[in-house]
């Protein structure tokens, strides 16, 4: 039953599909029947005409088909169009000649005798002619509807393209226009630091530095060269070292040392890895140990960038951000150097929380300019 419904359904199918066909040849037999009883006053068996309409609709189709395939390259077109025509029309010749010997031979559908081999072959010649005429019309006809269709996809494809990039010019717009606004704030921001450390210098220089070091930090953080994604990693180690500085005036004595190599000052890094580090440290470390100092040290060995941290864990867990911070320094290390990076962060056997990371050189190097050429493929 459902094997049925199936066929029915693609059955429906086929003839909603090729309706007009069916209906244009449907008219086109029916209009020839009527011309043949009216000249010559007599109709074919059912038989002649099913065979007969059936071999020439499939030249008509078939030779529209190689005439598409022999028109798909222009180079050899000169030469191919020809020998599907001529082989065409000595197949349908052979083919509707066999056929018809054959009918006359063992059947009652061909009525009478057959004419001469002269005759009957300038029937099926002049027959084929008019069948391929037709079929080189719908050729062309069928190419004209493809091209238009083409046509008509290409034009709203470039114009969707036209849409997506007026709209990109809008946004970019508006991201420009809300970015100078944004730069006020961070302007007014400083202008208040400014002047409440001249303020403060006055009565109390300890205090004025901290003054110091949060306006520096947030020139760090607002300062436009960020938007690449890389940062220098000496201008980071000097905002770790204002971070510890600010820690130094309002929590008192701290200890934790900070060493790094001499050959850092060209070298990119993606931002706030260092930073988050030691935020690390203030929010999870015990610092307060002389005897046993956190530390930081960044250098180059071996084709790589080494980061370390070593550091003693607090007694109580702050439950602030406690192993977000690592993470998303571990996502975005492998985000933008992949397998070139690697991080390691635990307890070692002495008690002391670390984190070791290691970066290629060559990857730091090349990341920026990678970055860069997405961000013109996407402009």
């Amino acid at each position: 039953m459902n094997r049925l419904k199936r066929s029915v359904t693609m059955l429906q199918k086929w003839l909603h599909t090729y309706r007009i066909h069916i209906i244009v040849w449907t008219a086109f037999i029916f209009w020839e029947t009527v011309m043949v009883i009216y000249f010559l006053g007599q109709l074919g068996t059912f038989g002649n005409y099913a065979i007969h309409y059936t071999l020439n609709i499939t030249l008509f189709y078939t030779y529209a088909l190689l005439l598409d395939k022999a028109t798909t390259f222009p180079n050899g077109a000169l030469w191919k169009v020809p020998v599907v025509v001529v082989s065409t029309i000595l197949i349908y010749l052979g083919t509707v000649t066999g056929v018809d010997i054959l009918l006359n031979t063992y059947t009652n559908i061909l009525p009478g005798e057959l004419p001469s081999l002269k005759v009957r072959i300038s029937k099926v010649l002049y027959r084929g002619s008019f069948f391929l005429l037709f079929s080189t019309g719908y050729y062309f006809l069928k190419r004209f509807i493809k091209e238009k269709t083409e046509k008509s996809r290409i034009e709203k494809q470039r114009f969707q393209m036209l849409l997506e990039k007026e709209k990109m010019e809008k946004e970019l717009a508006m991201s420009k226009n809300a970015f100078m606004k944004a730069q006020i704030n961070p302007h007014l921001l400083f202008n208040t630091f400014e002047f409440v450390h001249q303020k403060l210098s006055t009565y109390s220089p300890e205090d004025a530095k901290v003054m110091l070091y949060l306006s520096d930090m947030m020139r760090f953080a607002a300062n436009t060269q960020h938007n690449e994604g890389f940062v220098y990693l000496s201008e980071e180690i000097s905002q770790c070292e204002n971070l510890i500085g600010l820690h130094h005036i309002t929590q008192g004595a701290i200890y934790i040392e900070m060493a790094s190599g001499p050959d850092l000052d060209e070298i990119k890094l993606i931002p706030l890895v260092l930073l988050t580090i030691l935020e690390n440290m203030f929010k999870h470390g015990n610092l307060s140990d002389v005897e046993n100092k956190a530390s930081i040290a960044v250098y180059t060995i071996e084709g790589k960038l080494h980061i370390e941290s070593r550091n003693l864990p607090r007694l109580v867990k702050s439950k602030v951000g406690f192993g977000s911070g690592m993470d998303n320094i571990r996502n975005r290390l492998n985000y933008a150097y992949h397998q070139d990076a690697e991080i390691t962060a635990g307890i070692d056997e002495e008690g002391f929380y670390q984190v070791n990371i290691s970066i290629s050189l060559s990857a730091l190097n090349m990341a920026p300019k990678l970055m860069k050429a997405e961000q013109a493929i996407t402009v």
